[in-house]
């Protein structure tokens, strides 16, 4: 999803952060490519999806992994999380939204931050007010540099960072993403 609507660039050097990083995606001037291979290999669980040599990486070897098509328990899985986001209320804040899924999905926090924040860059929870990966590539700078003033809301990755019960789920995407596997 982060790479959609990646666009072939120039490096140009970040304004906000380290300029040996490229203001666009975040990578250095001059990459090693096999260090991404390495450090997935060492950290399995280490989900960096706004990383592009990461989102290369998991594109690249996608073909050689066994994908089973979704069970119906998936499935209900699937739409029982998605019914417990839309029943929080509108003042509902981050740490609400990882809770409400917490029966749902047997996890601990990180990992259903994991799939929230999976869920701001496809769009499906994000601020009406920010753009999403789905739309639009959200460049390194901008991303990075987009922070809430409110400290415990900056763990969180860009754009599920931003987001509010007022937001709730935007079910354009989900029925675009997931439209064939929702019951009823």
């Amino acid at each position: 999803m982060v790479l959609q609507k990646f666009k072939a660039h120039k490096f140009r050097g970040s304004k906000e952060f380290d300029d040996n990083q490229c203001a666009y995606c975040g990578l250095p001037e001059a990459t090693d490519y096999c260090s991404t291979d390495d450090s997935v290999e060492d950290y399995p669980f280490q989900v960096q999806h706004t990383d592009v040599l990461y989102a290369v990486h998991d594109l690249e070897t996608f073909p050689q992994r066994e994908v089973n098509p979704p069970t119906p328990e998936d499935e209900d899985r699937l739409g029982k999380l998605l019914e417990a986001i839309r029943k929080l209320p509108a003042t509902a804040q981050l740490a609400d939204l990882n809770k409400s899924i917490s029966k749902v999905i047997k996890s601990n926090k990180h990992e259903r931050m994991i799939l929230l924040e999976t869920f701001g860059y496809a769009g499906i929870l994000c601020s009406k007010s920010k753009h999403h990966y789905g739309k639009k590539f959200v460049t390194f700078d901008a991303a990075n540099s987009d922070q809430p003033k409110e400290v415990f809301k900056q763990e969180w990755e860009y754009p599920v960072r931003f987001w509010t019960g007022k937001d709730g789920v935007n079910e354009t995407v989900v029925q675009s993403l997931f439209g064939d596997c929702l019951p009823g």
